[in-house]
């Protein structure tokens, strides 16, 4: 127990984290979380993930802790957690809201940032490279469609996409 305690005593404390994730448009009620496990339980990812451990992180207001936090980027949001809460609790919207936080912060996923920067210069969420269209042509398939970058960068710079991608604090 005191290694808890020495480590919350080296971490900055957010005393209003559950009041602003329990206020959200994502409401997530974690003040209700009564720590039963149902909602890790019944994760398909409850072997890398915790959801009820993310909701007492929550609670504890450790928000930077969480906002680094890797298993948060595990969560797939099936809400299989959010479905099985007894309290109705909502793990899977936090996790939801503690990606969004991360995210304005500029903390994403090295994989994750490829994957969007792949959208936003093709349209798709992997390069077409030219050694797959030649496989294509093997397998008698026509070239792949071209997608209009026009429009995704249209939404991209209404919703400040671009500039959460590359760290910037919006």
């Amino acid at each position: 127990m005191s290694e808890i305690v020495v480590s919350l005593k080296s971490t900055k404390v957010d005393p209003f984290l559950k009041q602003q994730i329990a206020h959200s448009e994502l409401d997530g009620r974690s003040l209700l979380c009564t720590q039963c496990g149902i909602c890790t339980s019944g994760c398909p990812l409850g072997e890398y993930i915790k959801p009820h451990k993310i909701v007492r992180m929550v609670n504890l207001g450790l928000r930077d802790q969480l906002i680094h936090l890797r298993e948060i980027w595990l969560c797939t949001t099936c809400f299989t957690c959010s479905q099985r809460c007894p309290q109705d609790v909502n793990p899977a919207n936090i996790i939801f809201n503690l990606k969004n936080t991360a995210s304005r912060h500029g903390i994403i996923p090295a994989g994750l940032r490829e994957i969007c920067r792949n959208i936003l210069e093709e349209g798709r969420t992997l390069k077409i490279t030219t050694g797959r269209e030649r496989e294509r042509e093997k397998l008698g398939l026509p070239k792949t469609v071209t997608v209009n970058i026009e429009k995704i960068k249209r939404l991209m710079d209404k919703t400040r996409f671009d500039k959460i991608l590359e760290g910037g604090k919006v």
